[in-house]
């Protein structure tokens, strides 16, 4: 029964090496399909902000299809070739969608680009969608956050591991999930879209070193795990390859534990370097501020200035005064 479960799960003849890396991809019709599209939508409303004269930054359509070329690239390489006869690659594959894709498509601003393209009655109903209650507890950070941790712990130990090898629907269901989970968690970390909760860059901070510790207690317990699991499915995949099962969970949950806290540091140096744009960006606007209120007059002289000249005045005058 098992054999006939893997054979069903079209597990590659060979095991991953050099020599098969660049020769196994491929990528299902509706994933292509599902990629196309959203690509194709994004310069659609690009082309219909430029024909009325707003502008939009290059970066962003950049930005744009680097995420979806990170997602095409974890389904369509050998990392989503062997995604399920390698826990290895499957580890890779789920840091790559979601971690690493939903950070760039978040930074192209997709929200905005829809807001500021659509009129009418679309806009009308995403702006419904936006404020509506469910957005605004789905996008809250504290359960942005508890799905995102509490993601990839359900999958791997609960039952839904064991299906999602054999059961191609469940496959591509988890693949997707780990996108909109990570989507969820980003939109309210980048604070480029709007948002029904933002946030201030303080609490941004600590949620992302929050994500540090998360990935710790994903990736060693693995690592240090002596039993395989689905042992049945990984056992036969084992047997037909001539490999160690137990060796390949083990590097997966090395990755999961390395991996994470590398993307956290990425992370975190791009938040603060968006910080410090803002407080320029801040600063900039208050001196607009002080230019529009005073023009070229003369400002209130500092209290270190005052404070100087008052006593130098104050013996003038008394030398003034005094007849000696």
């Amino acid at each position: 029964m098992i054999t006939a479960l893997v054979a069903a799960a079209d597990i590659p003849a060979a095991p991953l090496g050099w020599d098969n890396a660049f020769s196994t991809w491929t990528l299902p019709w509706w994933q292509l399909a599902v990629l196309t599209v959203a690509g194709a939508a994004y310069l659609v409303g690009v082309a219909t902000l430029r024909r009325k004269g707003i502008p939009w930054q290059r970066g962003r359509i950049v930005l744009w299809f680097v995420g979806l070329a990170m997602i095409g690239l974890s389904a369509a390489s050998a990392i989503g070739v062997y995604d399920r006869a390698s826990f290895a690659m499957s580890a890779v594959q789920h840091m790559v969608l979601q971690m690493i894709a939903p950070a760039p498509l978040g930074l192209a601003a997709p929200v905005t680009l829809a807001l500021r393209a659509t009129t009418g009655r679309p806009r009308r109903t995403l702006l419904r969608l936006l404020h509506s209650r469910y957005i605004a507890v789905v996008t809250h950070p504290l359960v942005a956050y508890a799905l995102f941790v509490v993601t990839p712990f359900v999958l791997i130990y609960s039952s839904l591991f064991d299906i999602g090898l054999t059961d191609d629907v469940v496959h591509d269901l988890t693949h997707v999930h780990f996108v909109l989970v990570g989507a969820l968690l980003y939109w309210p970390l980048l604070g480029v879209d709007p948002l029904p909760n933002p946030l201030p860059f303080v609490m941004r901070l600590l949620l992302v070193v929050g994500l540090g510790p998360a990935h710790i207690v994903l990736g060693i317990p693995i690592m240090l795990r002596d039993s395989l699991l689905a042992p049945g499915f990984f056992l036969d995949v084992a047997a037909r390859w001539g490999n160690d099962a137990l060796a390949d969970q083990k590097a997966g949950g090395g990755l999961l534990w390395i991996f994470g806290d590398v993307v956290v540091l990425f992370l975190l140096g791009g938040l603060f370097s968006q910080w410090n744009r803002s407080e320029k960006r801040e600063q900039r606007r208050i001196d607009r501020h002080l230019d529009r209120l005073h023009g070229d007059a003369a400002t209130t002289p500092p209290w270190w200035l005052t404070s100087e000249t008052t006593p130098a005045t104050d013996t003038t005058d008394q030398k003034e005064l005094d007849p000696r």
